[in-house]
C-alpha cells in the first residue's frame, strides 16, 4: 500500500547559505519582496522563516560589513578609505532631561491666583492692588 502524502508544496525550511544570502540581500538594502522572489517563495514564507536574518542579522551583517571597511582602510586601502568618509555617521547625544520647573504646591497657587484675580476684569479698577489673601502663606 502506498504512503499517503499532504497535497501541495513542501514546507519551506531555509538552510544555513540560505540565512546568510538572506541576510547580505537584506543588509545591502534589497526589499523583503525582491528577496522572496529570488529565492522562489512567497514574503509572507521569508518573513515567517528568516525574520531574525531579514531584521538583527541585517544589522548585524552591516556592522560586520563596515568592521571590514574600517580594517582595510587601517591597512592602507585608499577605496575603503573613501567609502569610509562617504558614510556620514549620526553621532548620538545623551538624553538631557528637561529641566523641570519649581513646582508650587496647591496653597501657594491659590494665593497667587486671588493676587492677580482682578487684573484685566471690572473689579481691577474697584479692588486696586492692595488686596492681601486670606491666609497667610506657610
Amino acid at each position: 500500500m502506498a504512503k499517503k502524502r499532504k497535497a501541495g508544496r513542501p514546507a519551506w525550511s531555509p538552510t544555513p547559505v540560505v540565512r546568510r544570502m538572506v541576510r547580505n540581500a537584506a543588509a545591502t538594502g534589497m526589499s523583503h519582496e525582491k528577496i522572496a522572489i529570488a529565492l522562489g517563495v512567497h514574503r509572507h514564507t521569508l518573513e515567517k522563516h528568516c525574520a531574525d536574518d531579514l531584521a538583527g542579522g541585517a544589522l548585524k551583517r552591516q556592522m560586520e560589513f563596515r568592521d571590514a571597511l574600517a580594517r582595510a582602510g587601517l591597512g592602507g586601502n585608499v577605496s575603503a578609505l573613501k567609502q569610509l568618509l562617504t558614510m556620514n555617521p549620526t553621532l548620538a547625544a545623551p538624553a538631557v532631561e528637561p529641566e523641570k520647573p519649581d513646582k508650587v504646591g496647591k496653597k501657594a497657587q491659590a494665593n497667587l491666583d486671588a493676587a492677580t484675580a482682578p487684573a484685566g476684569t471690572d473689579w481691577g479698577d474697584l479692588i486696586g492692588g492692595n488686596v492681601t489673601p486670606l491666609r497667610k502663606p506657610a
